[in-house]
């Protein structure tokens, strides 16, 4: 079940273009790999319960969720 906060973030993500959600999912990822990864998953949930997922969203998200596990990685 997803919070009001991580529906809002996914909404604000999901309402731009794929390139400015990558951007700032990204920058996310850089400064807290952990919090990003949560951003990454309750998005993709938001996006899946919601029927809302474009296929360049997804695959922005993925590019970050491996991102963020590769740095949580090497940890």
């Amino acid at each position: 079940m997803l919070t009001q906060e991580q529906r809002d973030e996914a909404v604000r993500l999901l309402g731009t273009s794929a390139d400015d959600c990558e951007q700032n999912i990204m920058r996310s990822v850089e400064i807290n790999p952990y919090s990003g990864l949560m951003t990454v998953a309750s998005t993709l949930v938001h996006a899946n319960q919601t029927n809302r997922m474009k296929k360049s969203h997804r695959q922005a998200l993925m590019k970050a969720g491996r991102k963020a596990l590769k740095e949580l990685g090497d940890l």
